[in-house]
């Protein structure tokens, strides 16, 4: 691997480049191919140089897909007019590695990662899949993705979209109640958010802290929870209006849409 070119560079490509950028892989050997001003403003404020499209050329050379659903199959033509058998690692969600291919030459290699926002503090987590003929790209994604926090490797494609509705997709969940928290804090501290910011990274540290603990989940809900108080009520608010029940309806509508997109672009 000489260079990583992102082809498409929006919010998902600018976390995996900071995390790389802080674990000190070298800026230079970081290339871009994108049209949005706006990202190319944010990206040179990294220090990071746009690509040619001849640089693709270079079969060494990994390509990071980076693009809108609805963008993809066209971007895999504007690639295979350059290179017809690129080293691709794409990071669209739903759309599967056979879709991919019929852009390139049966000599492509072409393997699949769902990363999350958090590749920007190097503890993002990545789903990797690749299949059989593709054993070498499938090592350098993991590498790769590795050095912004862990990767998995699946077994079957079809996982992609469990990880994508599960993990891809699960910061936001928490962020959305976080949002709530955050409300009632800013009423605490008199409207200091930088009070609440301290307050909730200290809230989720704590939750960390536990849980690489190795303590169980149930235990660590008993041990806050004492009988006929505060916490112990509003568990069970929550249970009798089936919090749980309803988010996981969530987590199953964004799988389910995972595999949507992939009927939609086969």
């Amino acid at each position: 691997m000489n260079q990583i070119i992102f082809y498409g560079c929006g919010n998902i490509s600018q976390t995996i480049i900071k995390g790389l950028i802080l674990d000190g892989f070298a800026k230079k050997n970081i290339l871009y191919i994108d049209r949005n001003p706006l990202n190319k403003k944010k990206l040179s404020q990294y220090g990071i140089k746009s690509a040619d499209k001849s640089e693709l050329t270079t079969t060494k050379n990994l390509i990071i897909l980076a693009v809108k659903p609805k963008d993809t199959l066209a971007a895999c033509k504007e690639i295979s007019a350059v290179i017809s058998a690129p080293q691709l690692i794409s990071l669209v969600a739903g759309i599967k590695i056979k879709s991919l291919k019929k852009s390139f030459s049966s000599k492509a290699s072409i393997v699949r990662a769902m990363p999350t926002s958090a590749s920007t503090y190097k503890k993002g987590i990545t789903a990797i899949y690749g299949e059989r003929n593709s054993e070498e790209l499938i090592l350098n994604t993991k590498k790769l993705f590795s050095r912004v926090g862990i990767s998995i490797l699946l077994q079957e494609e079809v996982e992609m979209n469990n990880f994508t509705g599960l993990i891809g997709s699960g910061p936001a969940y928490f962020f959305y109640l976080l949002k709530i928290y955050n409300e009632h804090l800013l009423n605490l501290c008199g409207g200091k958010q930088r009070d609440v910011d301290a307050i909730i990274v200290n809230f989720l540290e704590g939750i960390s802290s536990s849980i690489s603990d190795g303590i169980d989940l149930d235990m660590a809900i008993d041990l806050i929870a004492s009988k006929k108080g505060t916490t112990e009520a509003g568990i069970n608010s929550l249970k009798d209006n089936n919090v749980l029940q309803l988010f996981e309806k969530g987590i199953i509508s964004a799988i389910n849409r995972s595999k949507e997109i992939s009927n939609e672009y086969k």
